[in-house]
Order: structure tokens, then C-alpha cells, then sequence
């Protein structure tokens, strides 16, 4: 699907370094230049653990050469790089499994170094294990990666994030716990409460506001052991609560103020409040990534899936993969624009007027909903500087 008819494109608000060590200055060496794409013909997989990695290098028709297991440290970096010199590999591309938490620092390693470093998603690499058939070891997984890289190369993006991306999403996810870890306060609080005083307690509708909390905080249940034991009890989780809404309320502010301060690209579109913004350019990353419009849609979920056949042939059904958080993030804007919206209301009866069902409008409108961010966010990608630093 592409991205939407001619006349639509406006619619609905469309108008290196590594934290652990220096890798620049510790880790420059004779494999610091790359060679072009054409030239590269050797190819690595790296599959990334806790204390341990494991390397797999072959060559442009899949035979093996050699793997190596390398300590997940500094000097595990320069002997991997070593290594990959002395096999005649400083030009090789590298494709590292899930690179986002224990591969960091190695992924930063090799990019400093020069070497074209590919980020590989784990559901290519367990494909590619079945077909190997039955058994797993690390340097097993690493050549799994490695045949990845050789035959869906064009497919991967890096495996670097801007720095901009990473500081979001570590924002993004502490604000989620923070409301996670307040949801399951509020509960213990009214389990507790509901057992002395369930009259009280359904008479509240709303525990985490201000007025509520300053009287559970002075709850007193009754003189025996256990009503007083229960209201000291749901006196410390009222201040717990207070004290996350306090911390959410802090994140709040400070991501709004990193979007105002780099230009947030989604200000203006309707139904995108600062913390969807964040969880959006969180789990999108840089989407330059993508071929095109199309394949950000599908990496959100949002591309639907032919299943007709017959005289059922243009139909098509929910996609329940992709990245949830995306995806979920396209339903709220999309309610939100179906309620308040002239143009998207304008879209949805159009589409229920040519035979689709409300539910399957709304389906369409996330689709074209992708466009729009896709759009957006690569327009910023070009002209914002944090997005083309790396980390």
C-alpha cells in the first residue's frame, strides 16, 4: 500500500559515542577505513551476550571461515577487531543481533573502528536457526546472524540509534514504569482499604488525585490491632502514590522540554500529545531505516494483510505484529481524530461508504496515519542535528 491518493497528503495534520568507554581514542586502529558497499564481501555475525560474545565470519557465498568467543569488555573489542585484521576482514560488514543493551558498548567499539555495523532482529535470526536445523550454540547463533546479513542486507538498518532516539526512549520507559508501579499501588490501597472500610472506598472514584491522597494520607480505620496495622499500611502506599505522581509529573515536563528544544515534528498533529511524541520517535528510531513509507507501516502493524480469495479477493485482515507500542500509539491518535477531526471524520465516512465496516475504516485510517508520521519524521531526520548523532 502506498502512501495514500493524490489530494490526501495534508490530510489529518499532515501540512558516538558509547557512555562505557572512549571508543574514538581507545579503539582507532588499522581496520578504521571501509571499504565500499560493492567491495565489502566478507560478512560477520555477532551474537551478543551478558560476558561473553560470539563472532562468526564468512564469506560472500555463506562458507565458513572461522568464529571466535571474545569477553564482553574493552580489550574483548580490540581483540575482535584484531582478529577480524588478521582474517583480512577490516573491511567486513558486521551484523549484530539485538545490539541495544549488552552490544552497546561493542556496536559503538566497531563504528568508531569504521566498520559498517547492521542492527538484526531476532525473529530473522530464529528463521534462519530453523532452517539449520536442531541444536544451538553461540557460534552457531553468530553464523545465523552472519547468513542474515548476507542475504537480507539491504533489508537491516544500523545498529547505532541517534542520540536523540536514545534519550527518549530512556525516558519514555522510566515514565511507563513509574505509571506501571503507581497502577499497582492504587490497587494494594484499595485491596487493603476495601477489606475495613468497603463503603469508603467505593465511594472514592479517582485514588491518585491530590485531594484523595492528603486524606488517606490522615486515615484512620479504627483502635484494634489490625485497623490500625491497615491504615498505616494504606497511609505509605498514598504517599507512595503522591511521590510517583510527583516523578511522572517531572518526566512529563522534561520530555516536553527535549521536543520543544529539538523541534518536536509531531507539535501539530492532532490527537499527538508530548509523551505520544516520545513513544513514537522512542520506538521508530530513525526512519531512514525504512525503504519507504510502506515498510514503516508494516514495522507498526498498521499494513493489512491480504486474506480474500474468489469474489473476497480485495479483502483484508488485521496485522498483530509489529512494534505494539506503535501501534497502539496510531489507535490513540486515530480515536482521538475520529472524535474531534473534520477531515479524518470526513475519511472514515468515505471508507465506510465504499463497504468497509467502522472498525475497518478506523484500520485504514491508522494506515494512513503511518504515512503521515512517516513523512514527518523523516523530514526531521534530514534537518534535525541530534538525529545524526550517533550513539
Amino acid at each position: 500500500m502506498g502512501c495514500g491518493r493524490a489530494g490526501e497528503a495534508d490530510l489529518i495534520g499532515d501540512s558516538r559515542q558509547c557512555g562505557c568507554i572512549d571508543t574514538e581514542a581507545s579503539l582507532a586502529g588499522p581496520a578504521s577505513t571501509l571499504t565500499t558497499r560493492q567491495e565489502a564481501i566478507l560478512i560477520v555475525g555477532i551474537d551478543v551476550h551478558k560476558h561473553n560474545h560470539a563472532a562468526a565470519l564468512i564469506d560472500d557465498s555463506g562458507g565458513e571461515i572461522a568464529t571466535l568467543i571474545t569477553p564482553n569488555t574493552p580489550k574483548g573489542y580490540r581483540g575482535l577487531i584484531d582478529w577480524l585484521v588478521d582474517h583480512g576482514a577490516a573491511a567486513a560488514v558486521i551484523g549484530v543481533e539485538s545490539p541495544g543493551s549488552f552490544g552497546r558498548c561493542l556496536v559503538a567499539a566497531l563504528a568508531g573502528a569504521g566498520f559498517e555495523v547492521l542492527q538484526v532482529p531476532a525473529w530473522r535470526t530464529h528463521r534462519e536457526r530453523h532452517r539449520r536445523g536442531p541444536g544451538k550454540t553461540d557460534p552457531g547463533d553468530a553464523l545465523s546472524i552472519a547468513h542474515v546479513v548476507r542475504t537480507k542486507r539491504e533489508d537491516l538498518g544500523p545498529a547505532e540509534e541517534p542520540e536523540l532516539v536514545r534519550a527518549l526512549g530512556m525516558l519514555e520507559l522510566q515514565r511507563r514504569r513509574f505509571v506501571r508501579d503507581r497502577t499497582q499501588a492504587i490497587q494494594r490501597l484499595r485491596s487493603d482499604w476495601l477489606q475495613h472500610d468497603p463503603v469508603a472506598e467505593a465511594g472514592v472514584i479517582r485514588c491518585d488525585r491530590q485531594r484523595e491522597l492528603a486524606k488517606l494520607k490522615r486515615l484512620q480505620l479504627g483502635s484494634s490491632l489490625a485497623a490500625r496495622t491497615a491504615a498505616r499500611c494504606i497511609r505509605e502506599l498514598a504517599r507512595d502514590i503522591a511521590d510517583l505522581n510527583a516523578r511522572i509529573a517531572d518526566l512529563d515536563r522534561e520530555i516536553a522540554e527535549m521536543l520543544v528544544e529539538h523541534e518536536n515534528p509531531l507539535a501539530d498533529l492532532p490527537g499527538a500529545g508530548s509523551n505520544l511524541a516520545a513513544t513514537i520517535i522512542a520506538q521508530a528510531g530513525d526512519v531512514r531505516r525504512f525503504r519507504n513509507a510502506s515498510a514503516f507501516a508494516r514495522f507498526c502493524g498498521a499494513a493489512p494483510i491480504p486474506c480474500g480469495s474468489g469474489k473476497t479477493a480485495s479483502r483484508h485482515r488485521l496485522h498483530r505484529g509489529g512494534n505494539r507500542q506503535l501501534n497502539a500509539a496510531l489507535y490513540r491518535i486515530a480515536i482521538v481524530q475520529q472524535r474531534h477531526h473534520p477531515q479524518a471524520k470526513t475519511y472514515l465516512a468515505r471508507k465506510i461508504t465504499e463497504g468497509k465496516t467502522p472498525r475497518e475504516a478506523r484500520r485504514a485510517l491508522k494506515r494512513h496515519l503511518a504515512n503521515v508520521l512517516y513523512r514527518r519524521l523523516y523530514a526531521w531526520a534530514n534537518t534535525a542535528p541530534s538525529m545524526n548523532l550517533l550513539t
